[in-house]
Parts: structure tokens; C-alpha cells; sequence
């Protein structure tokens, strides 16, 4: 038998429901909406980022919201290099110049923003004459990098394009990138052992030219309302949560 809730206790919880909400669509709002992140700039499929800014706008894509609020946790409470913690680099592609957000006065919705590729690096480790691009990553397959000792190409290819804005915006040539993955399981020492993976880094013009294409379809998209073509991936095989319709979205 379900024990009744004591009188005016669903009006608190709905109230205090309905604050949530609102604080979980103003994380979406200060760091994604109407802007351009390296993160959308490595999706296979430029149609899967259109569908995801567009929720993002109307306050509904709450994957988006989990992801970025677990995020901030990590990296507020694990800070790996004091002095190089969350070093955030903006770069204007189409003046070809780095941006200070501090000092960039356009509203929310200016089209411009889709100029700017913005993205943040957790940690910039030097170690003798190497400088290193850290990126924290949680995953429940700890296990899986353990034994295989593989890195996700999409992070991967994430620090790459850290790294070009790095160059870009500061001058500074990073050797290597370095993804950090921490078990997400509770499990005592669970965090005391990461994995550790190293690996080279890709030619910077290169990645950037990359970066600039995918960056002109999305603004394309988002400006025009010009929804980009599907690229056919392995997202498409129950991966995407956008793959219901899709195809029926032609």
C-alpha cells in the first residue's frame, strides 16, 4: 500500500521540480545554445548535430544537460595542472583571428557565433619539452581500455582539434594528447585507477580544415534553417536517438 503524502507535500515537490528543470535548461543555455563547440565539430553525422541544437533551443534534449552537469563535476574537483586547468580558446574561422569571450558583445542569438569554434582543454601538462593535451573522460567499460589499451577515436580526434585551436589562439605547439578515462562505478578505488592513454597528434592544417567544413555546414544549417544531408554510420544502428525519424525526416 502506497503511504499518502502528508498534505502540501506534492505542491512542494512539483515547485521544486519545476526549479530544477529551469536550472537544467540554463546550463544548456550558457554553454551551448547558438554556439560552436569542438564537440559538435567530431559527430559523424552533421544532421545528428542540427537535430541536437535544435532540442537544446527548445529546453528538451536532456542527455545534453546530463553529460555537461556530470562534466563540470569531474573537472571541478579533479584539476590535474593548477596553473592550465580548463583553459577555454575561441577562434574565429571566417576572420581567421582568436576571440576573447570576455570581451565579444553579441546576443545570445547573433548568427555569428556559428564563425567561432570554442573549446575548452581540461589540462595542459608540460613534462620536460612536451606538451601535453589532457582530456578527462568517465566511462563504465574501465575494463575494456584496460586490456586492450585502445583510445576512442572521437576523443582523439576531440584533443586534435584542441589542439588547433591552441596553436591557433596561443601560439603554443602541443606533442601529444592524453586521455584520462576514470571509472564511472562507485566501487572502492574505482578513481584511484585511471587509465592513462598517450598518443601522437595529427597534422594541425589538416585537422583544421576539417574543422572548418563540418563548422560551415552547421552554420549553414542553424543560420538558414538548411538541415544537412544524413550521413549513413554506425549511429544509425540504434545509436543515434534521433535514428526514429530520421529517415522519415526527408
Amino acid at each position: 500500500m502506497v503511504k499518502k503524502k502528508p498534505e502540501g507535500y506534492t505542491f512542494i515537490e512539483n515547485n521544486i521540480y519545476f526549479k530544477y528543470r529551469k536550472a537544467m535548461n540554463e546550463v544548456l543555455n550558457t554553454e551551448r545554445l547558438g554556439k560552436l563547440h569542438v564537440s559538435d565539430l567530431i559527430s559523424p553525422c552533421m544532421r545528428k548535430v542540427y537535430y541536437s541544437k535544435n532540442e537544446i533551443q527548445k529546453g528538451s534534449n536532456t542527455e545534453n544537460v546530463k553529460a555537461l552537469v556530470f562534466g563540470q563535476m569531474l573537472h571541478k574537483s579533479l584539476i590535474i595542472e593548477p596553473n592550465n586547468n580548463e583553459v577555454t580558446l575561441a577562434y574565429d574561422y571566417v576572420k581567421e583571428k582568436p576571440v576573447d569571450l570576455k570581451k565579444l558583445k553579441l546576443k545570445p542569438d547573433d548568427p555569428r557565433w556559428y564563425d567561432i569554434i570554442i573549446g575548452t582543454i581540461d589540462d595542459l601538462v608540460t613534462v620536460g619539452n612536451d606538451v601535453i593535451i589532457c582530456d578527462k573522460k568517465t566511462t563504465g567499460s574501465i575494463d575494456y581500455f584496460k586490456k586492450y589499451g585502445k583510445v576512442s577515436e572521437s576523443h582523439v580526434e576531440q584533443i586534435n582539434k584542441y589542439a588547433v585551436l591552441l596553436e591557433k589562439c596561443k601560439g603554443i605547439k602541443a606533442t601529444k594528447g592524453c586521455v584520462i578515462y576514470i571509472s564511472n562505478s562507485m566501487v572502492k578505488d574505482s578513481y584511484d585507477k585511471p587509465v592513462i592513454s598517450l598518443f601522437e597528434l595529427d597534422d594541425v592544417e589538416k585537422t583544421y580544415k576539417g574543422m572548418v567544413e563540418n563548422a560551415l555546414i552547421i552554420k549553414d544549417a542553424m543560420t538558414n534553417d538548411n538541415k544537412p544531408e544524413r550521413t549513413k554510420c554506425f549511429l544509425c544502428d540504434g545509436m543515434c536517438s534521433y535514428a526514429t525519424f530520421c529517415f522519415d525526416d526527408d
